[in-house]
């Protein structure tokens, strides 16, 4: 998975990632989405035998925030979560579940036939599907996340800058709907346009940026984590 820019508030006022406010906390979420984000938050911690401390410190967020977020009561930026799964040793769409035992349909959210960056509103949902965040010219839609045997993602705009780059376990296929957009792999970066396809073992040190605009938009899919 390719990191993004942050989203625009951290839940965590104590302790801020960088590129978030401080002392802006969100306010508490009982959504079902990020209740279960929680939930495997926490039972992964505790399958590798972590405390709620020792992962704070590793992620290098506040103790009482993670715990807000474990209980559903807080919702991380897309920074915090990224922090959070790198810890966990996954990544964040593997965090949520999805319901990937039966057939699912997502429409397209307006007549052009893809939602735009102004329809995605903040970390939570758009037309019921899971947004792991936005930034000011970015957000990154779930289409397929969690115990699918492979993920499917929308980066719907894309930041002008490259992020950190991104390693983990599996497989990962991109394609560009729109725009143009250079990727970074370990070091070796190729411009893609729109109908141009790229893969790689995720293994690989990776991240991407737009080149021409906020209106590149990246289809991505991936193996499953596992680990």
């Amino acid at each position: 998975m390719i990191p993004t820019t942050s989203a625009a508030a951290s839940s965590d006022a104590s302790r801020s990632s960088p590129g978030e406010p401080r002392g802006a906390p969100t306010p508490p979420r009982t959504d079902d989405g990020w209740q279960a984000l929680g939930t495997a938050i926490r039972e992964r911690r505790r399958a590798q035998g972590l405390t709620m401390v020792a992962l704070a410190e590793r992620c290098e967020l506040s103790q009482p925030f993670l715990s807000q977020v474990e209980n559903g009561r807080a919702t991380p930026s897309m920074d915090s979560l990224y922090r959070i799964a790198r810890a966990l040793d996954t990544t964040p769409q593997a965090l949520f579940g999805s319901g990937a035992g039966g057939p699912t349909v997502v429409r397209a959210a307006s007549s052009r036939g893809s939602v735009g960056v102004g329809e995605v509103g903040s970390a939570g949902e758009s037309h019921g599907i899971p947004v792991l965040g936005r930034g000011a010219d970015s957000a990154v839609r779930l289409l397929l996340p969690g115990d699918a045997p492979f993920h499917v993602l929308e980066f719907v705009g894309l930041p002008a800058e490259f992020q950190e780059p991104w390693s983990h376990d599996g497989f990962e296929a991109v394609y560009v709907l729109a725009g143009e957009v250079e990727i970074d792999l370990a070091g070796e970066r190729t411009v893609l346009r729109a109908g141009d396809f790229a893969s790689y073992p995720a293994t690989v040190p990776h991240r991407h940026r737009a080149v021409s605009g906020p209106g590149a938009r990246l289809l991505m899919l991936e193996s499953a984590h596992t680990a």
